[in-house]
């Protein structure tokens, strides 16, 4: 396993500083990735590829308009406090014996939390700032949280973990 520290732009950080509301969470997300960055130990320059969406969001964070609409609470941002939901969105373009997991800092604020599918949704319920869907029977089997403002959500760490795990 390989982690690699405060991957995000400075420029990117200072909007998320301003975004904070309290409530803030780190959050494992998981995504594509076009490339072999981090592999070797030294190469951390995002490859600049658009379909590689991890240096996509290494370079610029996340961005909502990215995001798919088919998702449980709609159209924003997921994440998860468990580490093997992120895994199971983790996919690699090209052979590598690693896959790549994002560490977050997500503003999750005042947290609507549900059983119950919002697939329609763009943004949280009026009042608040994120929504979490909780494990249940029938229903999700690890959390996941979702914010809707590309400011409350900042990566981190990235994690190269072993690809055959």
């Amino acid at each position: 396993m390989r982690v690699y520290s405060s991957i995000s732009q400075n420029a990117v950080l200072r909007t998320f500083t301003r975004k904070r509301v309290g409530n803030e969470q780190k959050l494992w997300h998981g995504t594509i990735r076009q490339c072999k960055l981090g592999d070797d130990g030294r190469n951390l320059r995002p490859c600049g590829d658009p379909q590689c969406a991890l240096c996509q969001i290494i370079s610029t964070s996340y961005q909502k308009k990215f995001s798919d609409s088919r998702g449980r609470y709609g159209k924003g941002i997921y994440s998860s406090t468990t580490s093997s939901k992120a895994a199971g969105y983790s996919k690699n373009g090209q052979p590598s014996e690693y896959k790549a997991m994002l560490l977050n800092n997500v503003v999750v604020g005042r947290t609507h939390e549900t059983n119950d599918a919002m697939s329609r949704a763009t943004s949280p319920p009026k009042g608040y700032d994120s929504v979490c869907g909780l494990p249940s029977d029938g229903g999700l089997k690890f959390d996941e949280t979702c914010v809707y403002d590309d400011d409350a959500i900042r990566p981190v760490y990235l994690v190269l973990y072993d690809a055959k795990a």
